[in-house]
């Protein structure tokens, strides 16, 4: 938790939080406190207890909405690809799909910006901004005249639209749940499928209803519908009653159990003391109990209170107003990015079975604000003041911490992602085309085609979410195996005699290729380690995104190459083959490095 008052900017607190007024009831403060020794804020998080129930349903389900619209429009390009080829006939198939490729991957590249942004100002105001500028991105693109406009309009503002409320949606869930996570993001994400399934002959309805700038108009009213479901999406609040003493050594001591040299503090009057040092120490109330999270090891070790908690310091920040002597009460809302594991979006066991024998890297440093803070801090000269806010600058550095490619398993998996990631939209984008050239089937039944990649899909995120959660069955093995099957049915695609094996081909495509976007942070958890998980996890959505942007407009310049679609799937195909293999890379890593740690104990047993 962040010191300080509640902030006007935030989300109000969950219904059931302490009182709003700030200040604790005498029959809280009667309770019963449970200290912290030798304990420093910086050292642990203190955090509401996620409720895993209650109020938290209603979040899956505002989530699930809000899947459904972003996933919903973004899997169904294929229909505005037919459309604006047929509205633009001179331009290129490769330019007419870039439009729906900026769409899928800007929204993954604002992941991390969304995030950080979440974390300064609240999911409500986050999720509310991107409904807002989707819809004005789709109304302009009603006025577009050429593919550049809908490119800048549809793609682009769109894109940043949706990426705003993609990524806080799913964080709210995890950031509600712990026990229940897995069983709750399974839900709330399963409304991409339900989109995938429902929009494509939805939107084919309206395109023949209304035509292409009719369809905008909806789109933009469907769209701005997500307010609703961001307006239930609160954060929870924590009642922080903080005393903060001057005392000497060996109070201090007394106190704390930790005896260092005196500092200069700064009294209630603004005079300096020298040989006093300052002692705070924080009582934190909540509903639902306390969380202190300790992260050790690259696991998260959770101490649940179901009472107040009191947390000594024997060095709080000089350098905040607020640290004077004296009792301070504030209301605090807690940022997501507090929780040490929010970006886990799946069964938390993952962090408890984080393989040893992984290749290790030294661990990160504390981030450059952090260290700027505490040279601060020992010196007595008052950090710079940047423009961002502090929550937002500092969860944008740590996501965008690009020494996370040192780690040589993310760089693998990263390469990995990159060439699945390229291929991934390609079957999205172009099977109702060819389908529609390849059999002279009306655009509405192509449509299904996308239905179906979405029916399974939904499958395919349960079973293999369920499978990968089993104690001996590791998420990469079912990731690797997967994308390799899925290289091989995308490379049957143009190899379908009619419809109906195409439509078989589409089902196998949904349900084995779920794993590879609903498995990435299980994975990431499991083998690069909670500590680096915001790095990984930000660097990983700038991968895709960037891939996102290229596969389409690859698959559309192959097709203008050869007059048909067979040389992009197939190269789809060989692209899906190739990150298996190389992602399969990282388990050979992992043998070799535990037979060399089994060699190392032989020898040293038989030196002993």
């Amino acid at each position: 938790m962040a010191r300080g008052k509640f902030e006007p900017n935030r989300d109000d607190p969950a219904p059931g939080s302490l009182n709003g007024r700030g200040v604790l009831t005498k029959q809280e403060e009667a309770h019963e406190l449970t200290p912290l020794q030798n304990a420093t804020v910086q050292d642990v998080k203190v955090v509401p207890k996620a409720p895993d129930s209650g109020y938290g349903w209603v979040i899956v389900v505002a989530s699930f909405f809000c899947n459904f619209i972003v996933d919903g429009v973004a899997y169904s390009g294929s229909q505005y690809i037919v459309a604006w080829s047929d509205a633009f006939p001179d331009a290129a198939k490769s330019t007419v799909s870039l439009t729906i490729s900026l769409l899928n991957g800007v929204y993954l590249l604002m992941g991390p910006v969304s995030s950080a942004l979440t974390n300064a100002f609240g999911f409500r105001v986050v999720i509310f901004s991107g409904a807002l500028i989707t819809c004005m991105a789709f109304i302009i693109s009603l006025f577009a005249r050429s593919i550049t406009y809908l490119i800048l309009s549809f793609g682009v503002l769109g894109g940043i639209g949706f990426g705003l409320i993609y990524s806080p949606s799913i964080l709210c869930v995890c950031y509600y749940f712990d026990k229940k996570r897995a069983m709750a993001v399974g839900i709330s994400v399963c409304g991409s499928g339900v989109g995938a399934f429902v929009f494509p002959p939805l939107i084919q309805m309206v395109l023949d209803e209304y035509g292409w700038q009719g369809s905008m108009l909806i789109l933009a009213g469907l769209v701005l519908q997500v307010c609703i479901a961001g307006s239930l999406m609160r954060t929870l609040a924590v009642d922080v009653v903080e005393e903060v003493k001057v005392v000497g050594d060996l109070e201090r001591a007394a106190v704390t159990g930790d005896l260092k040299g005196g500092s200069r503090v700064r009294s209630s009057s603004g005079a300096s003391t020298k040989g006093m040092d300052l002692v705070s120490s924080r009582k934190y109330s909540s509903q639902h109990g306390i969380d202190i999270q300790t992260l050790e090891h690259g696991r998260v070790t959770h101490d649940i209170r179901s009472g107040p908690v009191k947390l000594h310091s024997s060095q709080p920040d000089i350098n905040d107003p607020m640290m004077v002597p004296g009792v301070h009460r504030s209301h605090e809302v807690a940022a997501p990015l507090e929780r040490k594991d929010v970006h886990v979006q799946g069964s938390l066991k993952h962090l408890n079975r984080q393989e040893s024998e992984q290749v290790e890297v030294e661990q990160f440093r504390k981030d450059s604000l952090t260290r700027r803070q505490q040279h601060a801090a020992a010196s007595g000269v008052p950090p710079k003041k940047g423009w961002l806010p502090p929550q937002l600058r500092q969860a944008l550095v740590e996501m965008a911490d690009f020494r996370i490619y040192g780690n040589l398993v993310f760089l693998i998996f990263s390469l990995a992602s990159f060439l699945g990631m390229i291929a991934f939209y390609i079957p999205f984008a172009f099977v109702p085309d060819h389908a529609i050239r390849q059999f002279g089937i009306d655009k509405g039944t192509s449509a299904l085609l996308i239905s179906g990649i979405g029916l399974t899909n939904i499958l395919g995120r349960i079973f293999w979410g369920w499978l990968a959660d089993r104690p001996r069955m590791d998420p990469l093995v079912i990731h690797n195996c997967c994308i390799f099957v899925v290289g091989i049915v995308v490379g049957f695609l143009p190899l379908c005699a009619d419809y109906n094996s195409l439509m078989g081909i589409c089902l196998l495509f949904g349900f084995f290729v779920s794993p590879f976007i609903s498995l990435l942070s299980i994975i990431l958890t499991s083998r690069i380690g909670l500590e680096q998980l915001p790095s990984a996890f930000g660097q990983s959505q700038l991968v895709r995104g960037i891939a996102s942007m290229v596969g389409a407009p690859i698959g559309g310049a192959l097709y203008g190459a050869f007059g048909d679609y067979t040389v992009t799937f197939w190269a789809s195909a060989v692209a899906l083959i190739a990150a298996s293999v190389i992602a399969s890379l990282i388990l050979v890593l992992s043998f070799l490095t535990r037979r060399r740690q089994g060699s190392g104990k032989i020898r040293a047993n038989a030196v002993a």
